[in-house]
Order: structure tokens, then C-alpha cells, then sequence
């Protein structure tokens, strides 16, 4: 691909600044970064000012839209692919999403895969903190006897969730190893919004056929966060357990996530490949 992607991005944060810098230090080929939208107005230019080439801050999705870009990458909240995404695709934009739990909205993804088929664009999902989603997608044609995914953190990594507020829990408090969820993927998308996209992402890799069941388990011990993977059926087994470091400013987020986004944009911007879900 000789013509440069210009890619948009909606989020500033850990994971969105970590993009940002991939592409201005050329990790990935073949690509621009155009504009990026923040509801942080101090993270949208604190980020640009670290970059050898500046983007265009907008405040706007109606500014992003109209900043001659090929490609959105969503790095913000679930919030921001509910409000976002239909627009988006209704502008002929394809559409990065690193926030998969919102797509456990059956009816808003239903929206956005007829918008893909009416606009021709894409949407690429990004498997995130998460691996071995190849395999689980090969399985899911013979079906699962069993799915889980366990995923282990610091209580400091999820005290942000809106679980402690329902609960009346305080994360300071847990001591030792605690299970604080163990359900299936809206709800616990719903409790944990920052923290457990990968079981959105396992729902949507072994769809229709089953959905997993979602442990969280807040461990003090722990300086890493893991993601355990277990799947049977006809195929065989499946079990996979990822340590994952976090990023130093951001302990709810998985360095790995970041780098799974930059290698799913390397992927779009040098083969012009459909990676994702």
C-alpha cells in the first residue's frame, strides 16, 4: 500500500497516547495520525505536544469526521462506542474498537454490522489483553461443554468499577484473594467497564454457541494482571493463561492491549487486512 492511512483517534488515555506515539515513531507503516478527540482537553494536548508530528485537536466527533481520515481507532470507554460508532460508519469511516464490552449490546451491534454492509466499511476488533481468540473462533463451529474466562488483578487495577459503589465494597480493604464476580459477560461488562473487554471479546469469538462464564477475582498479591482461558468440546481443550503487565500509570490496563492495537493497525495500514471480529 503505497497511499498513506489517516487515522482519527478518540481517546488520550494509557492505551490511545501509547498508539499515538507507535505511529509518530513509524511503528506503523503506511500510516498518519490526523486528528484525535478527547473530552480531557489538557490529555488531547499534553499527548500532542510529546509527538515529533502534531495532530489536529477536536472536540468534536463532527470535527474528527471532517478531518480528511480513512480510519477511526476507538481508545476511550464503552460510553464512546455507544455515542460514537454509528456515526462513524454512517460517514463511510472504518472503526477500530478497543472497548468490546459495548458490543455485547446485541442490538447495537445488529446497527452497526447492517450500517457496515450499507456503507461498506469495517469494523476491526481488537482482541486486546486476551490471546489465543483464533483457536476459540475454530472451536466455536463444533461448540464448548465448557467456556471461562478468570481474570486475576490487583484490587487497585479494578477500584474504579462500579461494582464497589453497588456493593458498598472498598477495594482498600481486600486483603486476600477475593472473587468478586462470577457470571456471564454483560453483567460483568457492566460492573467492570475498564477491566474485563477480553470477556466481550471471548463472547464474541465463541458466538452463537455458548458464553463463557466470567470469574474476577481482585488478589493484592499480584503486580500482574492475568487472564486464564479455559475451553472443552469435541475439539479438544483449550487453556490459556496470560500475565499481562500493567501499564505504570494505568494499572488497569494491560501494556499487551496497547500493542495488540498497534499490531492490528499494522496489519490494516501495510496488507489493507480485515484482522478483527
Amino acid at each position: 500500500m503505497s497511499k498513506k492511512v489517516r487515522i482519527g483517534l478518540i481517546g488520550c488515555g494509557a492505551i490511545g497516547s501509547e498508539i499515538a506515539k507507535a505511529i509518530d515513531e513509524g511503528l506503523v507503516p503506511n500510516a498518519e495520525l490526523k486528528a484525535a478527540l478527547d473530552k480531557n482537553l489538557q490529555a488531547l494536548h499534553t499527548l500532542n505536544t510529546h509527538l515529533k508530528k502534531r495532530y489536529k485537536p477536536v472536540k468534536t466527533l463532527a470535527e474528527l469526521l471532517k478531518s480528511n481520515i480513512d480510519l477511526i481507532v476507538e481508545a476511550a470507554s464503552q460510553q464512546a462506542v455507544r455515542e460514537y460508532s454509528e456515526k462513524i460508519l454512517k460517514s463511510r469511516k472504518d472503526l477500530v474498537v478497543l472497548s468490546v464490552g459495548a458490543l455485547l449490546d446485541r442490538e447495537l451491534l445488529q446497527r452497526l454490522l447492517l450500517l457496515c454492509q450499507r456503507y461498506g466499511c469495517k469494523i476491526y476488533v481488537v482482541s486486546g489483553a486476551l490471546g489465543g481468540i483464533d483457536a476459540v473462533k475454530a472451536a466455536s463451529i463444533v461448540g464448548f461443554s465448557e467456556l471461562s474466562l478468570t481474570t486475576r488483578k490487583h484490587p487497585r487495577a479494578l477500584a474504579s468499577s462500579p461494582f464497589f459503589a453497588e456493593k458498598g465494597i472498598d477495594p482498600s480493604s481486600i486483603t486476600e484473594p477475593t472473587t468478586l464476580y462470577e457470571g456471564g459477560a454483560v453483567e460483568a461488562a457492566r460492573l467492570f467497564p475498564a477491566n474485563v473487554n477480553v470477556g466481550a471479546t471471548l463472547t464474541l469469538a465463541a458466538s452463537p454457541n455458548r458464553e463463557p462464564t466470567i470469574r474476577v477475582i481482585a488478589d493484592p498479591t499480584l503486580d500482574v494482571n492475568i487472564h486464564e482461558v479455559v475451553a472443552k468440546g469435541k475439539f479438544g481443550e483449550i487453556s490459556i493463561v496470560l500475565k499481562n503487565k500493567p501499564f505504570p500509570n494505568n494499572p488497569k490496563t494491560s501494556y499487551i492491549a496497547a500493542l495488540s492495537a498497534i499490531s492490528t493497525l499494522r496489519s490494516i495500514c501495510t496488507l489493507g487486512l480485515k484482522v478483527g471480529t
